[in-house]
């Protein structure tokens, strides 16, 4: 007996078939949520998940936190936010808003500022901004809500290149198991 006829044994069309309309009926499931959430934001959402523990205890790792895109809403002390450093790291960092100034003047008016992870003993002006506060341009989004855990797949993938090669070497092993069916 040849391979492909194990395979088709052990494999049935129809399997495969029901499968595939499974996956897909679950991504069309996610992207009519994912969809409805914005809808009711009445905004573009954007996610991140929580690598570090910065956050705690409020925001721990793994927790995947939603956030509300633009400029429209006013930024308070006590908001989560998503915010591009002004230097060091390039990547975006989750943090809350501790206090807020308010620019009066000829600067045009406006609002900067400083932030602080929950878990960190001081604010972050001293490594991730020049200056005492952080120009409201820097903020790229507002935290509107979080799924607790929800992104853990994400921090097991991030942590552990092992991890990636596995999941890669099973999604291609079951792509190519089930080649010979299409």
């Amino acid at each position: 007996m040849d391979n492909q006829s194990i395979l088709r044994r052990l494999v049935p069309r129809r399997a495969c078939l029901s499968q595939l309309v499974l996956l897909g009926l679950l991504l069309a499931h996610d992207l009519m949520a994912y969809t409805a959430a914005e809808a009711a934001a009445g905004t573009s959402l954007t996610t991140r998940v929580i690598l570090s523990g910065s956050m705690e205890p409020a925001l721990e790792r793994g927790d995947l936190l939603l956030f509300r895109e633009g400029d429209d809403d006013p930024i308070r002390a006590g908001d989560v936010v998503l915010f591009q450093p002004a230097y060091g790291t390039h990547m975006p960092v989750v943090h809350r808003v501790i206090a807020v100034h308010e620019r009066r003047g000829g600067g045009g008016g406006g609002a900067d500022i400083l932030t602080k992870g929950d878990n960190n003993f001081v604010d972050d002006s001293t490594f991730m901004y020049r200056g005492p506060w952080l120009p409201r341009q820097h903020v790229m989004a507002k935290a509107v809500g979080y799924l607790p855990k929800a992104g853990w797949f994400s921090v097991v993938m991030n942590e552990n290149p092992g991890a990636r090669k596995i999941v890669a070497g099973v999604l291609g092993l079951g792509l190519f198991a089930t080649a010979p069916y299409y």
